[in-house]
């Protein structure tokens, strides 16, 4: 009797061969266990796109609204002043600006040359623009 030599023998390792040999009950559980990787992709997928939307969106929101912004941070600060205890809270509340201090707009621009002016004066913008005409007129231009 001769014995067989396993090099003769087909053998087929593709996945579909692979099922082919499992039966009924593994095939079952294999589709559910891709089924459920495939689902647990998605859901990771569209997580992470709804997280970027709701971030820009607030963010958005905080940037456009200052008054939100403000009730917020407020908000914020007292919630850590209960939390650090009666201590505490005295110095910090006492080194937060009072918002009625702030101004209204915190766009600065630079005008060289003349001092900043207080809120109760006003700039003389004519007697200014005269002013800078003749420093203009004085400067002779250099070739």
């Amino acid at each position: 009797m001769a014995i067989p030599n396993p090099r003769d023998r087909q053998t087929d390792n593709s996945p579909q061969a692979a099922l082919d040999r499992m039966s009924l009950s593994e095939i079952y559980r294999h589709e559910v266990l891709q089924s459920r990787r495939d689902r647990s992709r998605r859901a990771f997928f569209w997580a992470r796109i709804m997280g970027l939307a709701l971030m820009l969106t607030i963010g958005a929101t905080l940037r456009s609204e200052p008054q939100l912004r403000s009730a917020i941070a407020r908000a914020g600060m007292d919630v850590v002043l209960k939390a650090s205890g009666p201590a505490q809270s005295t110095q910090t509340a006492s080194l937060a600006p009072d918002s009625s201090t702030l101004p209204t707009s915190r766009v600065k621009v630079n005008r060289f040359g003349t001092p900043a002016a207080t809120p109760g004066q006003q700039l003389d913008t004519q007697a200014l623009a005269q002013h800078l005409g003749r420093a203009l007129a004085a400067q002779k231009p250099s070739n």
